[in-house]
């Protein structure tokens, strides 16, 4: 059984570094993990025969100010029902990291604004008491710190959802919808060597001044993110022994 990175990404070279630092970090071979790239607005998802689980990776996509009006409304709204029928039909566990978190927010009932956006950086994620009995979240640490940059966040969850962790700058940064649906507000595939290898691809977007580059840059190094790192490994581990059984 195999592994899926679904890539909104319109630029190849992003798409190969984030498809780099999902393998690197999930434990996984590059031929375990296969990368289909949703760069157009008829791009399709692809057949999930023979899938163990599948992530679901970060965007250019906004919802407060979408990044324009064809590709991302026809790609976020083939993911939206492709979560209802895996919600609907569990048959393996998903994942998605940052943009995955508004944008499930969005489309199954709860609500997103730009209240708590978060410049690129470290940032602090606490676990809440639900963690506790979660399949990824059980065995860590009650606070630790991952990467994160996004200009949305979740204000309120939708209905069937149930929060994970949270933090001082970001009040939704991991919940599980269902029991085989995750999304993430921080990037579990980033250590400080893997972001900023992403962010130099977005110096003029918006994720930090132009001015405070030098500085952005420099707060990146020397962080321990292993535990946020480890989400993957736990994704990959719970996926293998749960194959077939969802």
């Amino acid at each position: 059984m195999k592994f899926v990175l679904l890539a909104l990404r319109e630029n190849q070279l992003i798409a190969d570094a984030e498809f780099d630092d999902f393998v690197a970090l999930s434990g996984l071979n590059p031929d375990e993990l296969e990368m289909r790239l949703l760069d157009k607005p008829d791009s399709e998802l692809g057949d999930f025969t023979d899938v163990a689980g599948v992530f679901i990776g970060g965007s250019p996509f906004t919802i407060t100010k979408p990044f324009d009006d064809v590709w991302q409304p026809a790609i976020s709204e083939k993911l939206a029902e492709f979560i209802r029928d895996a919600l609907d039909n569990p048959r393996f566990p998903i994942l998605a990291t940052c943009y995955g978190a508004s944008m499930f927010a969005h489309y199954l009932g709860g609500k997103v604004g730009s209240d708590f956006a978060e410049e690129a950086g470290v940032t602090k994620i606490v676990l809440s008491s639900d963690a506790a009995s979660d399949p990824l979240c059980q065995d860590l640490p009650q606070e630790f710190l991952g990467f994160g940059g996004h200009k949305d966040s979740v204000l309120e969850l939708p209905g069937n959802a149930v929060l994970l962790a949270g933090g001082p700058t970001c009040p939704v940064h991991m919940y599980r919808i269902g029991s085989n649906v995750w999304a993430t507000q921080f990037h579990p595939e980033m250590d400080g060597e893997r972001i900023t290898r992403r962010l130099k691809f977005y110096d003029n977007s918006g994720y930090y001044s132009p001015e405070r580059e030098d500085e952005v840059y420099a707060s990146l190094r020397g962080h321990d993110t292993a535990a946020s790192n480890s989400l993957l490994r736990k994704f990959v581990e719970y996926a293998k022994a749960n194959a077939g059984e969802q």
